[in-house]
């Protein structure tokens, strides 16, 4: 990547960590690459510790779960293909781990963090529950504002995850959200958070990379 974009972009996501702080947000980290942020959480997680993790890929591409399986953590996690009532069982077990590891889809300049899902587990499980929740993101995620936020998780992130899900919505043919009526849309819960909510211990972390939905 060009020097003068790096550059812009971490100025940028320093700034949007101090917007985090002043939101709450008191342990928020910004890192060069993925391999630093994967450090971090390795770091911030201990043995032996149930973690839970939400459909996220930029989770999945942090590399993050092979780390996590070296120091024998227990990883609760579904899978798409299992039967909605397996799914359900799990995304209960995540509400109470020690640790939940997902990414927002948006965040704004000044610190609020943008999520959209189909069933809400994700969504409930980064507001209340776990012991710990860690939230990372790329700096492509980082939007100007609310409107801007909306546009994305809906245009950007949705969309990608129906694709990547092979699911037959009218956005997986038109390349944008359409508001349809599918049973297979993934787009019928959306939260942000404005402030840190007081009950929830949150670490953030902010990457100078482009990557996830």
């Amino acid at each position: 990547m060009d020097e003068n974009v790096i550059k812009f972009n971490r100025i940028l996501l320093e700034k949007v960590s101090e917007k985090l702080k002043r939101n709450g947000f008191e342990d928020v980290w910004v890192f060069e690459n993925k391999q630093q942020a994967k450090q971090k959480i390795t770091d911030i997680i201990p043995e032996n510790s149930n973690v839970g993790l939400g459909g996220s890929m930029t989770v999945v591409e942090l590399g993050i779960i092979e780390e996590l399986k070296k120091k024998n953590v227990y990883i609760v996690r579904h899978e798409h293909s299992m039967p909605l009532l397996e799914r359900k069982n799990i995304w209960r077990k995540a509400l109470t781990s020690d640790f939940y590891i997902a990414s927002p889809q948006a965040i704004t300049y000044d610190g609020k963090m943008f999520f959209i899902d189909k069933y809400g587990n994700r969504l409930a499980a980064t507001i209340f529950g776990p012991g710990r929740v860690i939230l990372v993101a790329g700096y492509n995620k980082l939007v100007p504002d609310e409107n801007s936020a909306l546009w994305r998780i809906r245009n950007i992130s949705a969309v990608k995850n129906v694709h990547r899900l092979k699911l037959k919505t009218p956005c997986s043919a038109v390349g944008y959200c359409t508001d349809c009526e599918s049973q297979e849309r993934i787009c019928n819960v959306v939260s942000f958070l404005m402030k840190r909510p007081p009950a929830t211990e949150y670490s953030i972390i902010l990457v100078n990379e482009e990557f996830g939905y």
